[in-house]
């Protein structure tokens, strides 16, 4: 009785060998049949964007034109990844501004005109302080206040407006225009924005030029 159940144990020992041996060779058939299967859908895969490669690009498109189609794809996965950003181009071309032009050239033409103007009034002050004639002579035009109104042109404190009054003053004087000299002097004195003192000097001025320059020059 202890032999055979001996033996028995040692049958059912085998069998036990024998299933384990079975499964494992099936979980080994399985997993080798599920590796195939992957290679299988891997290599379908890879068929099939050549596939698609040769029906996109197509027998006449030249090895360039693939390469720049390449990098084109490249470039929109990327874009679409985040990793690239669109440039904008900036234009740093220099536009200088029209207003600015303008207010330079007035500019210069004002100092033009107060250079024009100093000169003129040192000549005239000079003529009128040398002549001897009383009767000539205005109490309101003295030295000092010629020499203000000369230092208020050439350091240029005189406004614009001023500047280009007493420039048509002169340019009537030239022209030997009486009378819209003096309606223009009667406007000056009305409209000056100078001190009352400058305005009566310039003025004076260009008053002796009416009265004893001119009909000098005129008789000479």
């Amino acid at each position: 009785s202890f032999e055979s159940a001996e033996e028995e144990y040692q049958g059912q020992t085998k069998r036990k060998r024998i299933r384990r041996k079975k499964q494992k060779s099936s979980v080994q058939i399985s997993s080798n049949l599920h590796g195939e299967q992957t290679d299988l859908g891997m290599q379908e895969t890879v068929v099939r964007d050549n596939l698609q490669l040769q029906q996109t690009d197509g027998p006449k498109i030249s090895k360039n034109e693939k390469r720049k189609m390449k990098k084109k794809r490249q470039k929109e996965k990327k874009r679409a990844a985040g990793l690239v950003t669109k440039t904008t181009s900036v234009d740093f071309t220099y536009q200088p501004d029209k207003n600015n032009k303008e207010e330079a050239a007035g500019l210069k033409d004002i100092s033009e005109k107060a250079d024009s103007i100093l000169d003129f009034l040192q000549a005239t002050q000079q003529i009128y302080f040398a002549d001897k004639k009383s009767e000539c002579r205005d109490a309101a035009v003295n030295s000092a206040t010629v020499q203000e109104l000369l230092q208020c042109l050439e350091f240029r404190t005189i406004s614009s407006s001023d500047v280009t009054h007493l420039h048509r003053l002169k340019s009537l004087l030239l022209l030997q225009d009486i009378e819209r000299l003096k309606d223009a002097l009667k406007q000056f004195q009305e409209q000056s924005m100078m001190s009352a003192d400058h305005a009566k000097v310039a003025t004076s001025l260009f008053h002796y030029w009416i009265t004893d320059i001119l009909p000098v020059k005129n008789r000479k």
